[in-house]
């Protein structure tokens, strides 16, 4: 019996050293809080995706933390991107929701960027969506074609956002008078903006935000969709063009590819640099998981929320790509967004 102990005793000593990991990361978040920052204000896309995500992803983390969203808002994301990545604690507990534009800002030269994209952890993509420009019925803006021959104000947070860099390109690639406005907290505040007649119309209007937030404007013939910015024609507006259908050159379709590209990453959760691998494996095993749970897609799909997910390890390799754009092609974005 001694010995049989003992053999017992020595096999569970050299499981337990085999998979210290393994243990450890069963109980590490017991107890704590994992805050999900979004780099937008209150009532827009990444906000209702953030605190979707915030009301089951810790249901799927070993020790079943408690989970929040919080807004912190400026320079279109950016500020959060740097505080992510220069401030929060390396250990999983503080997340980040920002535009794929915001991570994108370092390619193009933007000093204010204090970070550097490919070394986030990226935990995962919640949706990958197709953007749009759209006119409030103030403008008289039926078409794209429209804003050719009158200025177009379009409302913008701030620099790094697709509501600033969708218009100010697509004005490039189509000479279209175009002017952006910046200093709006979020999307719905442009939003706002435009309903209110401060600006004419927005771009950046993801299909899950017009199916959640838009519809019966749409219907109602108040809100006109007058561009989509994906690969091809959408469902949602079979009748609009897509950026793409309208590109003459193959310099021009590489422009796009960079900036609307993007949208590939529609709603990415970034973790700081430097996470343990494990740490970084258990918050993406719990991301995918909570991706595929029957519940967070039922809640999602009740409130008009598309998922069409990415591993963070997708999101990893998609942003590495992006980096290794062509010297002239970034510059010529660079030009196009006046910078």
């Amino acid at each position: 019996m001694k010995i049989f102990a003992s053999l017992t005793l020595g096999a569970l000593a050299l499981i337990a050293l085999a998979h210290p990991a393994s243990a450890q990361e069963d109980t590490y978040f017991k107890g704590k809080e994992i805050s999900i920052g979004i780099g937008f204000g209150a009532g827009g896309g990444y906000d209702t995706y953030g605190r979707l995500m915030a009301r089951h992803f810790g249901r799927f983390v070993p020790g079943n933390p408690t989970v929040i969203a919080k807004n912190e808002p400026g320079a279109g994301g950016m500020k959060l991107a740097g505080s992510i990545y220069n401030v929060a604690k390396k250990d999983g507990t503080e997340l980040a929701l920002f535009a794929a534009t915001t991570a994108l800002e370092p390619l193009f030269g933007t000093t204010d960027a204090m970070y550097e994209t490919t070394k986030f952890t990226w935990i995962g993509n919640l949706d990958s969506d197709v953007s749009s420009c759209g006119t409030w019925k103030h403008a008289g803006i039926k078409s794209w074609e429209d804003m050719k021959t009158r200025e177009t104000t379009f409302g913008a947070t701030g620099p790094a956002a697709i509501t600033s860099i969708h218009p100010l390109v697509l004005g490039s690639l189509f000479g279209l008078k175009t002017k952006v406005i910046l200093g709006y907290q979020g999307t719905r505040d442009v939003n706002l903006a435009m309903q209110r007649g401060e600006v004419d119309g927005t771009c950046g209007l993801y299909m899950s935000s017009i199916r959640s937030q838009y519809k019966d404007d749409v219907a109602a013939g108040n809100l006109n969709i007058a561009m989509t910015l994906g690969k091809q024609r959408t469902a949602d507006f079979p009748n609009v063009p897509s950026v793409f259908e309208l590109i003459k050159n193959d310099d021009d379709r590489k422009l796009a590819e960079l900036i609307f590209g993007s949208d590939a990453i529609g709603r990415p959760i970034a973790a700081p640099p430097g996470l343990a691998p494990e740490r970084a494996a258990t918050l993406r095993k719990a991301f995918d998981a909570m991706v595929k749970d029957a519940a967070f897609l039922a809640e999602a799909s009740k409130i008009g929320l598309g998922v069409e997910a990415m591993s963070g390890e997708e999101v990893q390799k998609t942003f590495a790509a992006f980096y290794q754009t062509s010297k002239p092609v970034v510059e010529r974005a660079m030009k196009a967004m006046g910078r």
